[in-house]
């Protein structure tokens, strides 16, 4: 075995390692449901601006990401981008609704950065919910968390105004906040450029003040 191939089975093993930790938090996996599930898998790389799946795509696949950053967004017939989600790592990356409709997907997934993935496919792994009830409870709780993720951004966009929303975001994605340029984060609140502006020159004079 060459050095290459051994650097890259290395890899392989720690981005595994990563993503059974964060599913472990979740529901735990027994060791041969992992070495079921684990064979079924694979490591991708995306570089920045690279796509996961593109809007009118057809999709079967899930993702993890070990590392990197990814934005979701849907796209007018004009061509404008509405950011609709970020994921990073410890995200699962996939358009749900694509896999369990069977249609294509309805927006895109874009890197953001140069990033990591373990992937694998639907038609994989929903049988798995017939072979141990870990799988069905993993399922279970994913979509419970999605279900709460939704309901949340909706009642935020629908009750609170921008500049809450642009607290609640620095709140939640302190990090995301410096790696993401100002039209991203503002296509996410629902705002412009520009009022993404005005907000963050007034906070800044308040905490002058």
């Amino acid at each position: 075995m060459d050095k290459s191939t051994s650097n890259a089975l290395t890899d392989d093993a720690k981005a595994l390692t990563a993503m059974r930790m964060q599913i472990d938090r979740i529901v735990p996996i027994p060791p041969e449901e992992w070495a079921f599930f684990a064979a079924r898998t694979s490591r991708r790389t995306l570089l920045q601006h690279d796509h996961f799946v593109r809007a009118g795509e057809e999709l079967d696949e899930i993702a993890f990401c070990t590392c990197g950053l990814f934005r979701l967004y849907y796209t007018t017939p004009d061509g404008a981008e509405f950011n609709k989600n970020f994921c990073t790592s410890g995200d699962f990356v996939t358009v749900y609704s694509s896999l369990l409709q069977q249609v294509p997907s309805y927006f895109s997934i874009q890197a953001m950065a140069d990033s990591e993935l373990i992937v694998f496919r639907y038609s994989d792994f929903k049988p798995l919910y017939d072979r141990h009830a870990c799988w069905e409870r993993l399922g279970r709780v994913i979509a419970e968390m999605l279900y709460l993720h939704k309901e949340t951004r909706e009642r935020e966009l629908l009750l609170y105004s921008a500049e809450e929303r642009y607290r609640l975001f620095l709140q939640r994605y302190a990090s995301l906040s410096r790696q993401l340029p100002l039209y991203h984060v503002a296509s996410y609140l629902g705002i412009t450029p520009v009022a993404l502006s005005r907000i963050r020159k007034k906070m800044t004079d308040l905490n002058l003040g």
